[in-house]
Formats: C-alpha cells, structure tokens, sequence
C-alpha cells in the first residue's frame, strides 16, 4: 500500500472513531441530565379510584382526570338465617321500625296462634379501612382506554404488549398483562423499564385505526392493614324467629305476608317474605341498588 493510501485509510479511521466519540458523549449527557432530572423530579400523580366508604386522608389534593365514582361494582352481602325463621322486607323503612317496637307478636292461624320473636336483621358494614401502598417497581397502569374500541379483550392486550414491548417506544418485554375498565395493567421483566416509561408519560398507540392518546403512571400495590366493622341494622328488614314446624314454606310465607302487611298489627306494604323451616338453615343475600 503506497503512504498516501495509508494515511487516507487512517485518517478515515481517525474520523469514524471521533464520531463514535462524539456519539457517545453526547448519550452520556443525555443519561447524565435523565438522573438529574429524576433526582429532582416529583412524586408522580397516579389516578387512583377509591371505594365510597368514610375515609380519614392526610396530605394534600390535587386536580386529576375525572374517575368513576366507585369502584365497587354489584356488590353482595350474604347473611345467614337460622331454622324456624322468617325475613320480611318492607317498602317503608317506618313500617320496619314501628314493627320492631313490638319484640313479641302473635300470628293467628285457623286452629291456633304462633308467637314469635321479631328482631332488627344486621348486617356488618366495613366503617373504615386502613391501607399501605407503594408504586410497583415493574407494573404500570396504561389509562385512557376508549369504551368504543371494537377489539376484543385478548386482541387489545396484545396490541398494547406490541407496543409496549418495542425498543424504540421505551419498552421491554413483558410478562404479564391484565385489562382493567378503561384501562389496563403491564408487567415487564426489567424494572428500569416501568420507570421509564411513566417517566414519559404520555403515548400515541395506534388501535383500530387511529392513534388513541394513552397515559402511563405507576401501578399501585395496596395492602388492607386494618379494618374496622360494625353490625348496623337494614332499615327495611326484619327478622322473625321462633317459628315452629307447624305449615308448609309457601303456606307459612303467606301467612306472615298478610299478618305484617295489617295496619291493625303495625304493618305495611311487604316487598318480599322468605322462610326458612326448622332444623334447615339460609342465607339471605343483598345487593346494591344499583347492581
């Protein structure tokens, strides 16, 4: 090789190694200004519905999106009913109570009389709750989700892993994965991962079509450290006991429906009448008027 050709090739070298150069200092500041930021950034604000329950706060609020109301959705509460007794349920929670102020009654039948006990039904109610939590090291939560998207749920899921899972959007793999309303939850492998993207914040993702503004924040885990409950009396109810073997089910239910719906022994309009004979035992179940 003649000296002049040499020294081309080197200076080529020289030139391609001062640019690797430049690109990688420029990358360090780049990573340099990121832990600056991170260091003085903060905390972030997490979207977190919680139930309609009394609740003590401490700290300080802030405007958000709007969220759903409650969280608790078509909730049930089952109560155990003893043999030899009867749940009656009023229209008018007044009707229930002037009932209750009359703890023994007499129901007459054709050939003879039951006395029975009525007595508030009780359910227990969760008053307050104490909870720990702690944003989760490789788990966000993707929000704003559209309810118009026509995808299925496993279609959706793997179009958010797609994206997510890519390089170049600030993505890892990802390990598990769970759709949520109006949102969903990602799990990735590498911790740094998660961290970074709620650091960005913000994604176009494309799904059906167009591209769907989605926001990226911190999965909470919570923890329910403590719970405080206490029995509190269904205002339209009341339970009957001490009823003996003496009628059939259907028989002894309508029989209990007149007697409670009389003006002339305290009564009402009556919604519902369950019984349950002697030596059996039920469970009564309640729901949310709106579920």
């Amino acid at each position: 090789m003649e000296p002049r050709q040499a020294l081309g090739t080197l200076d080529t070298a020289l030139s391609a190694l001062l640019e690797d150069q430049a690109s990688l200092k420029k990358r360090l500041q780049e990573l340099q200004q990121l832990k600056r930021e991170a260091r003085v950034m903060p905390k972030l604000k997490v979207p977190f519905p919680v139930p309609e329950v009394p609740l003590e706060f401490r700290g300080r609020t802030e405007q958000a999106q709007e969220v759903a109301k409650s969280l608790v959705s078509k909730l049930r509460v089952c109560c155990p009913l003893p043999g030899g007794s009867a749940l009656v349920i009023f229209d008018d929670p007044k009707v229930a109570e002037q009932v209750l102020q009359q703890e023994m009654r007499q129901v007459n039948l054709e050939e003879c009389r039951l006395r029975v006990r009525v007595q508030p039904l009780e359910l227990p109610m969760v008053t307050s709750v104490q909870v720990s939590s702690k944003a989760s090291r490789q788990r966000v939560l993707v929000s704003g989700l559209p309810a118009g998207l026509a995808l299925a749920e496993e279609t959706l899921l793997d179009k958010l892993e797609l994206f997510f899972g890519k390089a170049r959007h600030g993505g890892g793999d990802v390990d598990t994965r769970e759709l949520l309303q109006g949102s969903a939850v990602l799990g990735f492998t590498d911790e740094g991962v998660a961290q970074h993207l709620c650091q960005v914040g913000q994604f176009q993702v494309p799904l059906s079509g167009q591209q769907v503004p989605l926001r990226v924040t911190p999965y909470m885990n919570g923890v329910i450290q403590k719970a405080e409950i206490q029995w509190q009396p269904v205002p339209h109810a009341v339970l009957v006991l001490g009823i003996p073997d003496v009628l059939d089910g259907p028989e002894l239910r309508d029989i209990l429906e007149v007697h409670f719906q009389k003006p002339t022994c305290g009564g009402g309009e009556v919604v519902a009448v369950a019984v349950v004979p002697p030596g059996e035992r039920g469970l009564a179940t309640f729901t949310s008027e709106s579920g």
